[in-house]
């Protein structure tokens, strides 16, 4: 007798909420795989993402993108932008993807856990190692992940966008606070000469630095 034995790698239970808490912050996300392109798309549908998954066919090779580089963005961004993800992928086309988000303006972050991905995850703006990834994959990520999941990711960029918007509002406060001690001291000089109240007074206010130190540092208390 000869049978198939049905085989099924369903992703983590947390995936698809992961994806779609990254989509809540406006991130896009693509899935790329060397898989069959049929179990791509019931991936994605599982997942809650597109299913307009392509194959590399119509993605240049190695070769051809070496020989025009800088033009990739131009020739393949319409496809790779639109497509929700790539199938049946090889290394350079991996690498490809990412190289065409990028020349079309994108942030681009890449996770794998393969030596495949090594070369897209070098050329990511930010190369995301996963838990139990090889060594090549570890030494071309800019971050390592030490455990299962990928909600870390989700967790980081909420995290960082925190304390980038609380960086960004005591940098407004302090430009804000500066203005308006040096608009302040510019009128009270050019409205108010001392000599104009008493006749001994000179016609310019004068200023020690050690009073102004001490100004500035009051009004950043």
């Amino acid at each position: 007798r000869l049978g198939t034995p049905p085989s099924r790698a369903p992703p983590r239970h947390d995936t698809r909420e992961t994806i779609e808490r990254a989509q809540e912050s406006g991130v896009e996300v693509k899935m790329i795989t060397g898989d069959q392109q049929l179990i791509a798309i019931e991936t994605c549908r599982a997942l809650g993402l597109g299913l307009n998954v392509l194959t590399p066919e119509n993605l240049p090779s190695g070769e051809q993108a070496q020989a025009q580089p800088r033009a990739l963005g131009d020739t393949y961004g319409d496809l790779v932008q639109h497509a929700d993800g790539f199938a049946e992928v090889f290394p350079e086309h991996k690498f490809v993807i990412v190289e065409v988000l990028r020349q079309l303006g994108f942030m681009v972050a890449m996770t794998g856990d393969g030596v495949n991905d090594a070369p897209a995850l070098k050329r990511a703006d930010v190369g995301i190692a996963v838990q139990g990834a090889t060594d090549a994959a570890k030494a071309a990520a800019d971050i390592v992940l030490t455990k299962p999941g990928l909600s870390t990711i989700v967790t980081a960029i909420l995290s960082s966008r925190s304390i980038f918007q609380r960086m960004k509002n005591y940098v407004i406060y302090r430009i804000a606070a500066t203005l308006q001690l040096l608009f302040f001291f510019f009128f009270a000089i050019l409205l108010f000469p001392p000599d104009r109240y008493e006749a001994s007074w000179p016609s310019f206010f004068r200023l020690p630095v050690t009073a102004l130190v001490i100004i500035t540092i009051l009004n950043d208390g």
